[in-house]
């Protein structure tokens, strides 16, 4: 059996708590005052996470949080990451450098360059990961400008399956 977890805006400031979303606490630190809790043990569950608002930056030297979900295993098993995003940069031939982190070590670092401004290009990651039980792990979207202009995530999305 699945249970899907919906996190982001629709859902502000609500608290959700069940025996059986998923197998672990899921929690996301861009998801306006949500809380999203869990006991049950043995169900394979999905956690997927968006933001709304586009984040921008300028710097081509340090990355800019896009979005954030962190995961704690209640049992062991396997973790899919999926991360997506939808990046541009306003200044035509630049370009948008991307990655995902887990549990800070940096994964699936891809630099997208467009002939025209503010053209969009998608950014996705998978693989799998398994995590120890008890220890929270974070996955994190993040962006840069390659070599000037303004980059921006203009849409993102993260789902975690665990499989159990």
């Amino acid at each position: 059996m699945k249970k899907t977890i919906i996190s982001g805006t629709e859902i502000a400031q609500a608290t959700i708590t069940s025996s059986q979303i998923a197998p672990g606490t899921i929690t996301g630190s861009n998801i306006a005052n949500n809380t999203l809790s869990n006991t049950q043990i043995g169900l394979a569950s999905t956690a997927i996470n968006s933001v709304t608002t586009a984040v921008t930056t300028t710097s081509t030297t340090a990355y800019s949080t896009v979005n954030s979900i962190s995961f704690t295993p209640s049992k062991t098993g396997i973790l899919l990451v999926m991360a997506f995003l939808v990046v541009n940069n306003n200044t035509a031939g630049d370009g948008v450098s991307a990655k995902v982190t887990i549990g800070g070590t940096a994964y699936g670092t891809t630099t997208l360059i467009s002939s025209a401004a503010n053209q969009n290009q998608v950014y996705s990651y998978a693989t799998v990961y398994s995590g120890t039980v008890g220890t929270a792990v974070t996955i994190t979207t993040a962006i840069e400008a390659v070599t000037g202009g303004t980059a921006s995530a203009v849409g993102n999305l993260i789902v975690l399956e665990l499989l159990a």
